[in-house]
């Protein structure tokens, strides 16, 4: 998280230059009919450029570090952060269906929820069996009311795992994944968040038609506490 945000910092630096200049030659051309290629061009390369901006925004908003509060969280806007997060990882292996259009705020951090659903998409793109078409692989996320909590699904038709593997999914250091893929930290670490908003995980799962993660996280109320989150130390 650190050195994410390190690099987010260094890279926002230039990133503005190139902008602000992109933005002057564009202006600079207006008007000059036998340039329009090249103000076509120079508005491409503006568009590519905002959009590296929104993605070190994102950076940035997911890996900070300082001590934080429980604060009402917009689910939306935390998913489709974790979307654009996790782009490259998804874009080309995976189809994605996107159903978390309630909009009840849940207790919680934003930073430290998106850091769950960003692991929880990446465990289910990995999932998938090699050489099936991507247009074959589904994750599934959606969100819905259930008294005074919002349940957030993330539902892949990856391989599934076995009931010995699913018994030990929240040990530290457990992992099926390659060496060098996985550390085994991941959905311990995800098991600490919810937890720490007051909320719970479970996963379901069954060998060759996927895997079913379940969030229950506590709606904010007017009168919740801004009490410290009860974050896992550091390192972890």
């Amino acid at each position: 998280g650190t050195l994410a945000a390190g690099v987010a910092h260094e890279v926002n630096n230039p990133l503005a230059f190139v902008i602000t200049n992109l933005e002057y030659a564009s202006a600079e051309l207006r008007g000059i009919q036998a340039l329009a290629p090249v103000r076509e061009a120079l508005q491409e390369a503006g568009e590519g450029a905002q959009r590296v901006r929104t993605i070190v925004r994102d950076m940035r908003r997911f890996t900070r570090m300082e001590e934080e509060v429980r604060a009402p969280v917009d689910l939306r806007r935390v998913v489709g952060l974790a979307i654009r997060m996790t782009a490259h990882e998804l874009r080309g292996r995976v189809t994605l269906i996107d159903e978390t259009g309630d909009d009840v705020p849940v207790c919680g951090s934003e930073a430290r929820l998106g850091q769950v659903v960003i692991n929880l998409l990446i465990n289910a793109t990995q999932a998938m069996p090699e050489g099936r078409a991507a247009e074959a692989n589904h994750i599934h996320i959606r969100a819905s009311r259930c008294g005074a909590e919002m349940m957030v699904v993330v539902e892949d038709n990856g391989r599934g795992m076995e009931g010995s593997v699913l018994r030990r999914v929240f040990d530290p250091f457990f992992t099926t994944k390659a060496q060098g893929v996985g550390t085994g930290l991941g959905l311990y670490i995800c098991h600490n968040l919810v937890t720490s908003f007051g909320g719970r995980i479970d996963i379901s799962s069954t060998v060759g038609d996927g895997t079913t993660v379940r969030l229950r996280l506590p709606i904010w109320q007017d009168d919740s506490l801004p009490a410290t989150l009860a974050l896992p130390p550091a390192g972890q």
